[in-house]
């Protein structure tokens, strides 16, 4: 990966060619930013950077031996630390590395929920584990092999416990040209020893006109409707990713589908769809909840006369308004705080059939009530 394939986040870029011109790069850093922001993107295009045979001031050639191995994930010198779940066969990071290349080829900007779901163990805990600490420390007492720098990028350090002080000494007196590069989420759950040893890059979550712009590149679809989806993402591209893989008529239909069971008190309606919601992805639900928010923003919009309905493609402009003609504002802005909230449950493992069915009994009370503001749903 080069800098011309960041999204974003140019500060970051500039500062980092900086300290590579000055001959001043920290030797351990920590990419710091929410999920979604291209912390782990920016790691890979720094490694790639460092080590290009024919770099410029700007960026990595993208076209040299060494670039074409850091692309494929294949670098000699180049290795990668991660959460992973520990089997009979597959004790360290390196057992894994074949998934983990897919993983980075195809989510870049993904996150522990997605690693995870490819690794089709949803229900297990990843962690960075003794056996693979002890095995950074033998990697990387070789000398490099191919290239100038050993550069370790380690990608959410939150899940190094105590096991982390192992690398301490490593990190205080690394062999020469040796890089740490720390990428993590929340710098509340990595460990203090570590994190004092490590210099901060701050990231911050992507603008909403720089996803709109790589993602109708990416999938070549109106800059409008590219602006919309992006928006929804909330700074979050793998988020923005996800809404891309929802086919556009299928949520619709299936937002619209939900809101007139609820309005019309279909509970037999409303299981079936419950056994939908319940084998779909976290990252799915999330991506509905969020269309769904995305909806009754417009409705807010359009009830308070304050926009129309020309700029939606055809499927959510007719769902905009036939929602407007049973629903009042209040109701619908009770509704979207409830959609939020729900997200918030959804990253933290709540149970899809609990909350798909408290939700719906939820809306079905806010559409009865006079005084939506008084149901307490949470």
């Amino acid at each position: 990966m080069r800098f011309a394939d960041i999204i974003g986040q140019e500060k970051i870029i500039t500062e980092l060619r900086r300290t590579v011109k000055e001959n001043r790069v920290s030797h351990a850093q920590l990419f710091l930013g929410p999920q979604g922001c291209g912390n782990l993107a920016m790691a890979l295009a720094f490694a790639q950077y460092l080590n290009c045979e024919n770099r410029t001031e700007e960026d990595s050639c993208g076209v040299c031996d060494s670039c074409r191995k850091a692309e494929k994930f294949v670098h000699p010198d180049i290795h990668f630390t991660f959460p992973f779940i520990k089997t009979d066969k597959k004790e360290i990071c390196s057992d894994w590395l074949p998934e983990w290349r897919i993983f980075l080829e195809n989510t870049p900007y993904g996150n522990y929920i997605r690693w995870i779901q490819q690794l089709n163990a949803e229900n297990k805990q990843g962690n960075i584990n003794a056996k693979e600490c002890m095995d950074i420390l033998h990697k990387l007492s070789f000398k490099s092999f191919e290239s100038t720098y050993k550069v370790l990028i380690l990608w959410l350090p939150e899940f190094l416990d105590k096991e982390g002080n192992r690398l301490l000494k490593l990190i205080e007196e690394p062999p020469d040209n040796t890089i740490f590069l720390f990428v993590a989420n929340d710098q509340n759950l990595i460990i203090n020893t570590i994190l004092s040893r490590l210099q901060m890059v701050k990231f911050l979550r992507l603008q909403t006109d720089a996803i709109a712009l790589a993602l109708s590149k990416q999938f070549e679809i109106e800059y409008n409707r590219a602006v919309q989806i992006a928006a929804m993402s909330e700074g979050d591209y793998n988020e923005a990713m996800e809404l891309m893989a929802l086919h556009e008529g299928e949520r619709t239909l299936q937002f619209r589908n939900w809101m007139a069971y609820c309005f019309r008190n279909q509970m037999n309606k409303i299981l079936e769809f419950e056994d939908m919601f319940a084998k779909w992805g976290r990252e799915k639900q999330k991506s509905f909840f969020h269309y769904g928010i995305h909806i009754l923003r417009e409705l807010i919009v359009y009830q308070a006369g304050a926009g129309n309905t020309e700029r939606l493609p055809d499927e959510e402009a007719n769902l905009v308004t036939g929602l407007a003609k049973s629903f009042k504002t209040e109701q619908t802005i009770v509704i979207a705080n409830l959609l939020d909230k729900a997200i918030y449950f959804v990253e933290r493992n709540a149970n899809a059939k609990i909350l798909f069915t408290y939700l719906s009994i939820s809306i079905m009370k806010i559409i009865k009530t006079e005084n939506a503001l008084a149901v307490k749903p949470f």
